[in-house]
């Protein structure tokens, strides 16, 4: 259950898979971690959300991550391209990115940390092992999210 004295944490989940962002909603929503969802389909979209371009103009309804989970195999451009975009812009050079992908790729790994990724998962093939995961998510250990 969340706890009623800490403010929700506010996630902006870069998915374009809608069964994989349900599933990390509800595994959120199970583990008890108080955030607050908002989802981009697009590593594109995430970019315009954070710069408050277009739609995403309105802070109110759209107000800046605490952190940023991202999916890496995306249309257009990829969780890559993201995060050398997002590592090459100052005002967001403190904001936590975890990257959150199917791929078992050591290579994709490296590549992601290099691009600076705090944190590289492999999505779990079972629900109950998701819910364990995300539990993990409310707050860094040792300067890093595990």
């Amino acid at each position: 259950m969340a706890r009623k004295d800490h403010k929700p944490l506010l996630i902006l989940h870069v998915e374009d898979d809608e069964n994989d962002a349900i599933l990390f909603r509800k595994a959120c929503e199970r583990a008890g971690l108080p955030a607050e969802l908002q989802r981009v389909e697009a590593a594109d979209y995430a970019k315009s959300y954070l710069l408050g371009e277009g739609i995403y103009s309105d802070r109110a309804r759209y107000p800046l991550p605490q952190i940023i989970v991202l999916d890496l195999k995306m249309p257009r451009m990829d969780g890559f391209e993201f995060l050398k975009w997002l590592r090459n812009d100052e005002r967001f050079a403190g904001l936590p990115v975890l990257v959150f992908t199917a791929s078992i790729s050591r290579e994709d790994k490296t590549r992601a940390m290099a691009e600076g990724a705090s944190s590289f998962f492999v999505k779990p093939a079972s629900f109950d092992a998701l819910v364990k995961m995300v539990e993990g998510f409310g707050a860094p250990r040792d300067g890093k999210w595990n």
